[in-house]
């Protein structure tokens, strides 16, 4: 059994590997067909990040269209897609979030307006009816769609025509493979798209870019390492978790961006310090792990099982301190890691650590605090103040997830903490 949050999907041998093959053309045109099929799309590109494909694809629309200054996007975000808009300087629209931390459509249709470039979606905890809502009012007002699908690779739901991918939704759709994603490759992005233009634009930017810097690949070849090796059990119980155990009752930030790759935000940095070409080896250990759909498909089922798990038990304890996400489609909201909303939610971290288990303290970050302090609209920060992650990969069993379930469920039992 394996009790660490965190899994690195990116296999040791698929890694050494990639360090003694040679890259070669035919590699990135495999990972873009495979990308146009997933998707329903024409075209796909990579990129060295998703927030690189972000980049290109708001300065591309900013040119096509030069009397649209306005963005509408998430409030809980991860805050360097939201500087990047700032950077460009647009103006930011923070939509209205319903139950499944998504853009509200009925609210998104009081923002849209003559001068909206876009509207950006971030798949997080949301279902496909989310973004078929959205989508309709987009084509409705003839603006562009796009949706960050960074944590959300490999989800579907069925219709007549057989399955639909998350990806597919948006005008152009912008995917990850950092390393902690579904496709972990230390770093890389893709952008896919119907739009060729847009492709043409973007290997035309590319060739100024330069070379991804060797020694920021070498610290996340590091990290990975790290991670791996405690996550073996041996390491992980006796030394590891305590660590972590001290970093978050400390507070030591050092290590907690280990972890939480989002606190290394820099309001100051400007999109330009990464605007770098994606790394060989980022391209060979994509590709490899694409070609590798039985693993991909065991690991995604064992999520989707351990979800609907979570929320069975959340439902048989009745605890009311705890809100769960609607599973409407359980092959759609296949989540890496299980959310909840919780009461009181600093003390329940504490408690959970007190009793062994680690969780994922934070997803997103409210943006709405960093860059309009004097926003009345508060729902980014209640989620925010109330969301933590529990852990779901294939190493993670039924019996650990119900102890974690009646340990949450004991706390709240326990009227005294409150």
């Amino acid at each position: 059994m394996r009790f660490f949050r965190v899994y690195i999907y990116l296999k040791f041998f698929v890694f050494v590997k990639s360090l003694i093959t040679l890259v070669n053309n035919s590699k990135k045109r495999n990972i873009e067909n495979t990308f146009n099929k997933i998707t329903n799309k024409k075209f796909s590109f990579l990129t060295s990040q998703l927030r690189v494909g972000f980049v290109l694809v708001l300065q591309y629309l900013i040119r096509k269209y030069p009397n649209k200054n306005e963005i509408v996007i998430s409030s809980y975000n991860l805050a360097e897609m939201v500087n990047i808009c700032k950077n460009l300087k647009l103006k930011l629209v923070f939509g209205k979030l319903n139950e499944n931390v998504f853009i509200c459509d009925k609210d998104l249709k009081k923002k849209i307006n003559h001068k909206t470039l876009a509207v950006v979606v971030t798949n997080i905890f949301n279902d496909h009816t989310d973004l078929i809502k959205v989508r309709k009012l987009c084509r409705k007002h003839k603006v562009i769609l796009i949706e960050d699908n960074a944590i959300y690779f490999g989800n579907y739901y069925r219709n007549k025509k057989g399955l639909v991918f998350s990806g597919s939704f948006g005008n152009y759709s912008l995917h990850s493979f950092n390393i902690m994603k579904n496709i972990s490759a230390m770093y890389g992005g893709l952008v896919s798209t119907n739009d060729k233009n847009f492709i043409k634009f973007a290997k035309k930017e590319i060739e100024n870019y330069k070379s991804f810097p060797k020694f920021k690949f070498f610290k996340q070849i590091v990290t990975f390492l790290i991670l791996k090796i405690f996550a073996v059990n041996i390491f992980y119980k006796p030394f590891f978790f305590y660590l972590l155990k001290l970093v978050h009752q400390k507070d030591i930030t050092f290590i907690k961006q280990l972890v939480y790759p989002s606190l290394k935000f820099n309001k100051k940095i400007h999109y330009n310090s990464y605007l770098n070409n994606i790394h060989p080896l980022s391209v060979l250990m994509i590709d490899e792990q694409l070609k590798d759909k039985k693993n991909f498909r065991l690991s995604r089922e064992k999520r989707m099982k351990n979800n609907i798990l979570y929320h069975h038990l959340f439902q048989k304890y009745k605890i009311t301190q705890v809100k769960t996400i609607r599973l409407k489609v359980k092959s759609f909201q296949n989540f890496n890691e299980y959310p909840i909303f919780v009461q009181n939610k600093d003390k329940l971290i504490n408690y959970l650590f007190d009793n062994g288990i680690e969780t994922k303290i934070i997803q997103y970050v409210d943006c709405r605090k960093i860059f309009q302090n004097n926003s009345k609209e508060k729902s980014s920060q209640n989620f925010e103040n109330k969301i933590i992650c529990l852990p779901n990969h294939k190493n993670i069993s039924e019996e650990y997830i119900e102890y974690i379930v009646r340990v949450i469920s004991n706390f709240y039992r326990q009227s005294s903490r409150f």
